[in-house]
């Protein structure tokens, strides 16, 4: 017997194409992660480190990446706070992440973009490529270069 009065194989070929419409309108599509949104770690960097120290929380609920950064040290004197990060394979995977209005000492979001890179080398996340604010790090000429102590 058919259902709703239509053949098996109307009802699966309706079924194929729904399916096949549904992939393709997520194809290509990214979730949005939210890059540079404030979060919190749960701690505070230590002082006067030379800003090699690194603070990743996770899972840090409020970032859907479940990833929360805040590097150490210096970084964090020129008032840019904790703030939501994602796995990345290059910068343009960062160019969408969220940026605050420049010299505003009221908001503690990253000014200057993300770059993707790798913001340690130790611990859970060794070794992963992530986005970090610019305002953290000083990008080296010729961009950043995998660590030599990751495979």
């Amino acid at each position: 017997m058919s259902i709703s009065g239509f053949s098996p194989r109307v009802v699966l070929t309706a079924f194929a194409l729904v399916v096949t419409a549904s992939a393709l309108t997520t194809a290509g599509c990214t979730p949005d992660n939210h890059v540079g949104r404030p979060c919190e770690v749960g701690t505070m960097p230590l002082g006067g480190s030379s800003g090699q120290i690194v603070t990743l929380s996770a899972p840090a609920l409020e970032c859907p990446s479940r990833m929360c950064l805040l590097p150490g040290g210096d970084a964090t004197a020129q008032g840019t706070g904790a703030l939501c990060t994602a796995g990345c394979d290059s910068d343009a995977d960062c160019e969408d992440a969220e940026t605050g209005p420049k010299n505003d000492a009221s908001d503690r979001r990253c000014e200057n973009g993300f770059a993707c890179m790798w913001p340690t080398a130790v611990g859970a996340f060794a070794c992963q490529k992530l986005c970090v604010c610019r305002d953290f790090v000083g990008e080296p000429s010729g961009g950043f270069k995998k660590p030599a102590s990751c495979p």
